[in-house]
């Protein structure tokens, strides 16, 4: 009799262990905190490119400074003393530089817009 008792007893609580239920939106719950997650991870993707994007131009803007100082320091040097007369035929830059100069902010400002206009369709 004493072990139908605790056999009732142990019954009886197992049954209540297992009364665990999930919310009905469950999954529905689940992928959100998944695509938060997605979402603050490409943010946080999308940044860092940013960053690098800006210390890239920076990069080549002091680059280019510095190539047209190494190859021009002289005549720019001239430009710039009152004293002596400049010669303007002694003055040459190449095309190929100016059109770098020019292209490459253009570049940065149409990827800037294009990237734009790809995360507003896509998400």
């Amino acid at each position: 009799m004493n072990q139908e008792v605790k056999d009732k007893g142990l019954k009886k609580a197992v049954k209540g262990a297992y009364n665990f239920k999930l919310p009905s939106n469950f999954a529905y719950q689940t992928m959100q905190k998944i695509e938060e997650a997605i979402r603050l991870h490409e943010k946080k993707v999308e940044r860092r490119t940013f960053f690098a994007m800006i210390v890239a131009a920076i990069l080549l803007v002091g680059g280019s400074i510095a190539g047209l100082i190494i190859y021009f320091g002289d005549s720019i040097r001239e430009a710039f003393t009152p004293n002596t007369v400049l010669n303007i035929k002694e003055i040459q830059i190449p095309s190929i530089y100016i059109l770098l100069i020019l292209a490459v902010p253009l570049f940065f400002v149409f990827d800037r817009w294009m990237r734009k206009q790809y995360f507003k369709r896509h998400s």
